[in-house]
């Protein structure tokens, strides 16, 4: 079984009631390998309890440059299975030679009604198969 699939020991952040959800995080375009295509994904499990997923998340990732690029994903919570972790792939972009600034990720859901029982694991930023 794969370790990020496992039901480690482990802090998570889990949501217990919110109408807006936004997870944000960043890193250095320079500390990736150029000219490899990288991929980010969330894990993620959403409780026996879940409610309130009626409307997608979306995941963006923003890359630096001019006016920062932008790719979006959109998954609906709904049909998801409960109790297991999964995983949501937010995209993937190229990492280029000498490239400078942040690459930004967010995994959001700014609709009503109000949501619970999702548990975010963590998130992986590694190079896509």
């Amino acid at each position: 079984m794969s370790s990020i699939h496992r039901d480690d020991n482990i802090e998570v952040a889990k949501l217990t009631g919110v109408r807006d959800l936004d997870v944000q995080g960043r890193f250095k375009m320079s500390e990736l390998s150029p000219g490899v295509v990288y991929e980010i994904a969330y894990i993620v499990k959403l409780t026996n309890g879940a409610s309130g997923w009626e409307l997608p998340v979306t995941l963006k990732i923003t890359l630096p440059g001019q006016g920062g690029r932008e790719k979006k994903r959109q998954y609906s919570l709904l049909e998801k299975p409960r109790g297991v972790w999964m995983e949501l792939v937010g995209g993937s972009f190229q990492s280029m030679a000498r490239e400078t600034g942040e690459v930004i990720f967010d995994f959001y859901n700014h609709d009503t009604p109000s949501k619970s029982g999702l548990i975010i694991k963590g998130i992986i930023i590694r190079p896509k198969n």
